[in-house]
């Protein structure tokens, strides 16, 4: 089988330092709570904030899980068909096609608001366009090999966001 290259080095280099870059600014944001404030003076929103990143990041890791366990063999971490790739419809994927996306999204943004960190928030949220150009590429390279069987999935279900998007 052919080995052709759906997304370029580009696209790892800058998800990594988006990452990188985001946990840098959610650390040093000077007012996020990993600016050395103690427990005892984080304010009743920062302590809010807290559990909520901590459900979005264990939401994220749960649903990114949940999904690359569903397509078992037809994962990579790269985009690329595989021999005997088959196309995956149910389980997570009968609402939404992209769960894995979804649950990296939840989980990378879920790191700034564990920290409250408004920087570093505004930095995590360059991957979310970044991730949408993949799921476009993706899209493409499923439609060239499943056809109108792709098209009629992509008909019956949403691309990140259950009954929404």
């Amino acid at each position: 089988m052919e080995k052709k290259r759906y997304e370029s080095r580009f696209f790892f280099v800058m998800l990594y330092a988006i990452i990188v870059l985001g946990v840098l600014a959610s650390n040093y944001d000077p007012t996020s709570i990993a600016a050395g404030k103690s427990s005892e003076s984080l304010s009743d929103v920062n302590l809010t904030l807290m559990w909520v990143g901590v459900g979005m990041i264990l939401l994220g890791l749960i649903i990114r899980f949940v999904a690359i366990g569903t397509l078992k063999k037809n994962f990579s971490g790269r985009l690329r068909i595989r021999e005997g790739h088959t196309l995956v419809t149910n389980g997570i994927y009968h609402r939404i096609r992209h769960p894995a996306y979804l649950g990296l999204i939840l989980l990378i943004l879920g790191i700034p608001v564990l920290l409250s960190s408004v920087l570093g928030f505004l930095v995590m949220l360059l991957i979310v366009p970044l991730l949408l150009h993949r799921i476009k590429l993706e899209e493409t390279m499923l439609i060239g090999q499943f056809g109108d069987e792709y098209e009629n999935y992509m008909r019956q279900t949403k691309r990140l966001i259950p009954f929404i998007y």
